[in-house]
């Protein structure tokens, strides 16, 4: 096998893609089971979003519309992260899981030979958007704002309305879908495979949250002007009139949320054999789940009144976390609990009543790298 991904020829990636869809793209090894969610997502138990490479149409593809976008991705860490496989660390891992197979999961995006990328295959758009192409993806869609000839902005109401429910049907994850985005972010930055951990694999970042990675070199908010890279999501503005200051507010709250699902899925999923305090997935996920509740609880919980954060924080108030973590069944019944309340919360949560989240969000608000500037 060659050293690097980037020497790898095109039948060694489609060969991966196959594998990637048999075993759930990103799914933890120990659970096969699948969830079909709302917005005609697939997800594996633990949260991953399961990636049909024959849909996967490429990072190339979406170039002709979006080039400011193409080109914010392509100088992100995402476009290169194939590359930690074949570093030291990343060797050592492989060679202790027995092959390079399953880092593709979270480091590449699986497609055939019909996927159009130049050179770089990382995490590109497809693995957050989810994929777009096949009989009923959502590619032409999405940009069909009523004929042919049609601008964006001459859109009726209601093709919009009709539109991004058929988008929405074919499974795209759009920017308005914060718990869709927010769950493909902690899917991989928080590490569900055991035996990927048991190889030497970190369980994430603890330091992950979704402000200072969206505004940081991931940012790529030009739906508007393709000259500029916005605070956020300018179309939202656009529309909805949603401004920065809002959209941070909801994902402070969606982020954390997201986090402790999550966590709380990992820990339900974990084999029988490993549920013991000296597991270090155990003590990782309990540890997060337990600092993401009493974030939740203490600091957003402490400036705001929302009946789906009391309610997030009820449903999982029964659960002992930490070193004594052994309620399996109780985890994953919260979980499913706070899917459903982080739809609720997206969709009934007033912005504004949010305010008093700004504190909180300025002091999150660092973002990690630099936004790209066409």
């Amino acid at each position: 096998m060659p050293t690097t991904l980037q020497r790898l020829s095109t039948k060694h990636i489609l060969w991966f893609g196959g594998i990637l869809l048999v075993i759930g793209s990103g799914a933890t090894l120990a659970v096969s089971d699948e969830e079909t969610g709302t917005s005609g997502q697939t997800r594996t138990q633990s949260g991953h979003l399961i990636i049909d490479p024959a849909k996967v149409m490429g990072a190339e593809t979406c170039l002709e519309c979006h080039k400011s976008e193409h080109a914010a991705w392509s100088a992100s860490k995402h476009a290169k992260n194939y590359e930690r496989i074949d570093s030291s660390s990343g060797k050592k891992i492989a060679e202790a899981y027995g092959s390079t197979k399953v880092c593709l999961n979270c480091h590449s995006t699986p497609h055939t030979e019909n996927a159009k990328f130049a050179g770089s295959v990382g995490v590109s758009c497809e693995s957050c958007h989810s994929p777009a192409g096949g009989d009923d993806g959502w590619f032409k869609i999405h940009s069909d704002y009523g004929g042919k000839d049609v601008k964006r902005e001459n859109e009726t109401a209601e093709h919009l309305k009709e539109r991004l429910a058929k988008c929405e049907s074919a499974g795209m994850v759009r920017a308005a879908d914060v718990g869709a985005l927010a769950k493909n972010c902690y899917s991989c930055h928080i590490i569900a495979d055991e035996k990927l951990l048991a190889a030497g694999h970190k369980t994430g970042q603890s330091s992950f949250d979704l402000i200072p990675w969206m505004q940081g070199e991931v940012r790529h908010n030009f739906q508007v002007d393709q000259s500029v890279n916005a605070e956020s999501p300018s179309l939202l503005k656009a529309r909805y009139g949603i401004t920065a200051a809002q959209r941070k507010r909801m994902l402070l709250v969606v982020g954390k949320i997201v986090e402790l699902e999550t966590c709380l899925r990992n820990l339900a999923s974990i084999d029988a054999g490993n549920l013991s305090e000296s597991y270090a997935g155990r003590r990782g996920w309990a540890g997060r789940a337990e600092d993401a509740y009493e974030f939740l609880d203490e600091e957003i919980g402490e400036v705001v009144e929302n009946d789906q954060i009391k309610a997030a924080l009820k449903a999982v108030q029964k659960i002992e976390l930490g070193r004594k973590f052994e309620d399996q069944a109780g985890a994953k019944a919260a979980a499913d609990q706070l899917s459903e309340i982080v739809k609720s919360f997206v969709e009934n949560a007033d912005a504004e009543e949010l305010a008093g989240l700004d504190k909180l969000v300025d002091d999150l608000d660092k973002p990690v790298g630099t936004p790209y500037t066409p």
